[in-house]
This record gives C-alpha cells, structure tokens and sequence, in this order.
C-alpha cells in the first residue's frame, strides 16, 4: 500500500473513533443529564453491558496512539458484549468495531510495510 494510503487508513480510523465514540458519549450523557425515559439499569447484567461499551469506546480513543492494544481491547470488549449480552440487532455494534478494524488494519499495514528488523531473516 502506498504511504498515501496508509495516512488515509490511518486517519479514517481516527475520525471513525472520534465520530463513533463522540456519538456513544452523547446518548450516555443525555441518558444521564435528560431525564431518561426507561429508567436506571436494573441488574448487573445491563450495567456491565454499559461497562463493555463504555470500555470499547475508551479504547477507541486510546488507538489514535497505541493502535494495536486500543483496537484490541476495543474489539474485545465488544465480543465480550455480544457473548454476553443478547440483542436483537448487531448492526450498532458493528458501527462501534469498524474503528478497531481499521486501526488492527493500519496496524497490520504498517508492520509488513517496515518489518521489525530482528525479525528479518
């Protein structure tokens, strides 16, 4: 992939992350401040539902400097989400994995551009 590209990976999965995890952080903080329509979490299950989120989404944002382990954490704790909890429909959870799928992509792009030079043979 040209070095172009790369920058343009790169920085699409930095504005994914913001777009993605800004949008997140602006429903839970109008669940919080507004008055919410459904009422508090009830059982543990739906608040360590909202931690898997909220962990994801901070991981996310912690990619734009360590890209593997934030993608990773990120894509983790959605996995964890999905096992875990069970809903209906997964497209919002795939909206939330594409930033840790394209900065695991930056990742791995970069990595075979400039190989680690003791690991070449």
């Amino acid at each position: 992939m040209s070095e172009i590209g790369v920058r343009i990976l790169r920085w699409l999965a930095r504005v994914s992350a913001v777009i993605v995890a800004g949008g997140y952080f602006s429903l839970m903080a109008g669940e919080i401040l507004a008055a919410p329509h459904s009422g508090p979490p009830m059982h543990f299950i739906e608040w360590f539902g909202i931690f898997l989120l909220t962990a994801a989404m901070i991981a996310i944002l912690l990619a734009w400097n360590w890209e593997l382990p934030g993608a990773l954490v990120s894509l983790g704790c959605l996995a964890m989400f999905v096992s875990v909890i069970r809903i209906g429909k997964y497209a919002p959870i795939v909206v939330m994995a594409a930033p840790g799928l394209l900065y695991l992509t930056d990742w791995l792009v970069r990595r075979l551009a400039h190989p680690p030079h003791h690991l070449t043979l």
